[in-house]
């Protein structure tokens, strides 16, 4: 099982990946800037911004499971989330 962990690199993502990766879970994360996201070496780092969600498509692409964050940089809260279930919901996923 692939979770894709959005907000990866941030202060809580870093630890849901930990967290992830202890349990035994293939983690895949999501970042704006994957060549600096100083993620462990199990982790897949993708490039992918949540406020276009068309970027999403392809991180979500083999994942059975999803942490998505709700805010945008400045803790703003993301105003794409109806495109990000869109996305969600193309690659197969319900609610």
């Amino acid at each position: 099982m692939t979770i894709l962990v959005t907000g990866a690199t941030g202060n809580v993502g870093r630890h849901v990946v930990e967290e992830l990766l202890k349990a035994g879970h293939k983690v895949r994360a999501l970042s704006r800037y994957p060549a600096s996201a100083k993620l462990p070496a199990a982790v897949e780092v993708v490039g992918g911004d949540l406020s276009n969600p068309d970027t999403l498509v392809p991180a979500l692409e083999g994942v059975s499971g999803l942490h998505l964050i709700t805010t945008g940089t400045g803790y703003v809260p993301l105003t794409t989330g109806k495109e990000i279930i869109a996305a969600t919901e193309q690659q197969g996923f319900s609610e």
